[in-house]
């Protein structure tokens, strides 16, 4: 509210400014003071009508906030469930494929890799 009213402040001291030194007859005098204060309500009531306009945009957009992230959250967990469900069955085979190349290498090589759980690149005894 300070504003409008330093708004109204400022306009009114430049009313009373114009009054005392202005070079015009008491008629022509009083037809701009009415001109300014007539212009002066009118922007008023434009700027009362642009906050109000700017309110209704404010509650809109949270009434489509309110609306639109949930229906993104859900539709994010169900594509997230979709790729764990598409995801499961590749991990298992790549596990069998681990589990079958680890049954083709050297004995040394898996004891280590059963030890750490990963390959290692240490060379077996037997090839030194």
């Amino acid at each position: 509210m300070g504003f409008f009213k330093g708004i109204l402040v400022g306009a009114g001291l430049g009313t009373v400014g114009g009054l005392l030194f202005a070079p015009r007859k008491g008629e022509e005098t009083r037809e701009k003071l009415v001109n300014d204060v007539r212009d002066i309500v009118q922007l008023t009531d434009e700027l009362n009508d642009s906050l109000t306009e700017f309110r209704e945009s404010l509650v809109e957009l949270k009434e489509n906030v309110n609306t639109i992230v949930p229906e993104f959250k859900a539709g994010l967990e169900s594509d997230i469930e979709d790729f764990k469900f598409q995801a499961e069955p590749r991990i298992q085979q790549i596990q069998e494929q681990v589990e079958l190349i680890q049954s083709h290498l050297p004995e040394d090589f898996q004891t280590a890799s059963e030890q750490t759980g990963r390959f290692i690149l240490k060379r077996p005894a037997t090839f030194k």
